[in-house]
């Protein structure tokens, strides 16, 4: 059988006192002697008695829940922004309730009214790649409820965010190359619509004009292209490609895989650089060449931009652009070994 919950009124009629009094005893508050309040508070514990944390929500109008809605659990990327979004709201006393998109726009929409509905006190997000529409957004930015984007933003959206510098992160991995000596370099881009992948294409773009380096439209392709592997065979096969950067690692061991199949080494013929710095980038042969962008400082970057946002309703638009890091490995040709 389920224990009863012990309520102020237990202990109240326990010790002939109003329930008022035993509330006032156990939030601090005045008019209540010390004999008394040490009396209430010996008992309490004795009895076990625990705060009703939805009671408690409905007087403070505060649940001291953040919602959080993120792409998936299983990207090390998300993993490490989870661990920093974590170590900022624990440490400040809220809890998260955490809903994944599936990086798809119908899914996303019900992950915030679920979040609206649970009265969470602010909402963090990473968009759906495959958001076209933000009225959902918009309907909680209607509600009052505080939002802050994080590692992914859209220009119809005007609130706070939180993301790494893409265009810089880019700009540095393709400089390296063309320092190196490379200059037919492939790019794989992202999804569309994702300002992830606009601002990395820029900096490839940005990269090659510094080096006086025509964009060849060719050696630029879709990673949604469901004949990827085919026209990375082609371009490696027809246009003498020295390097190639990748939206992301993952995009990078396509590059791998075809170019084992035609027999370039990797980086003696091919210099390679990916994106994220993901965990098994330095399990490959050869390890592989890369942009860390911080997920861990991102996170914890948009939960303080949140609490802050909570407790000062009238704080504006704030962005941040987190700085990258090249990560040069063995993928890269001119590597000191």
């Amino acid at each position: 059988m389920k224990k009863k919950r012990i309520n102020i009124t237990d202990i109240a009629n326990a010790l002939n006192v109003t329930p008022s009094t035993v509330s006032r005893a156990l939030n601090g508050g005045g008019k209540v002697s010390e004999k008394k309040r040490n009396e209430i508070l010996a008992l309490a514990k004795e009895l076990g008695y625990r705060p009703n944390p939805i009671a408690k929500s409905l007087l403070e109008n505060r649940t001291n829940t953040i919602g959080l809605i993120i792409p998936e659990f299983t990207h090390h990327f998300y993993s490490r922004m989870l661990a920093g979004i974590e170590s900022v709201t624990s440490e400040a006393g809220y809890q998260l309730l955490i809903c994944t998109s599936n990086e798809n726009q119908a899914q996303e929409i019900k992950s915030t009214q679920t979040l609206l509905d649970a009265r969470v006190d602010g909402i963090l997000a990473t968009i759906s790649k495959m958001n076209d529409k933000f009225e959902h957004i918009q309907e909680v930015m209607d509600s009052g409820t505080p939002l802050v984007l994080v590692d992914r933003f859209s220009e119809e959206i005007e609130t706070p965010y939180v993301i790494s510098d893409d265009f810089k992160g880019a700009f540095s991995a393709v400089d390296y190359l063309c320092q190196i000596g490379c200059r037919n370099i492939l790019h794989i881009k992202g999804p569309d619509n994702l300002s992830t992948t606009f601002n990395r294409f820029m900096g490839y773009k940005e990269a090659l004009r510094k080096h006086e380096i025509d964009l060849n439209e060719e050696l630029v392709l879709e990673s949604s292209d469901t004949n990827l592997l085919e026209k990375i065979r082609f371009c490696l096969t027809n246009h003498q490609v020295d390097g190639a950067f990748t939206y992301s690692d993952y995009l990078a061991f396509e590059i791998y895989k075809v170019a084992s199949e035609l027999n370039i080494p990797i980086p003696e013929q091919l210099s390679v650089i990916g994106y994220a710095d993901e965990p098994i980038s330095t399990y490959i042969n050869p390890t592989l060449s890369t942009v860390n962008q911080q997920p861990f400082e991102m996170g914890a970057f948009g939960a303080n931009y949140l609490l802050n946002k909570i407790n000062n309703p009238e704080i504006g638009l704030e962005i941040k652009n987190l700085e990258t890091r090249l990560v040069i490995r063995g993928s890269c040709k001119g590597l000191e070994r």
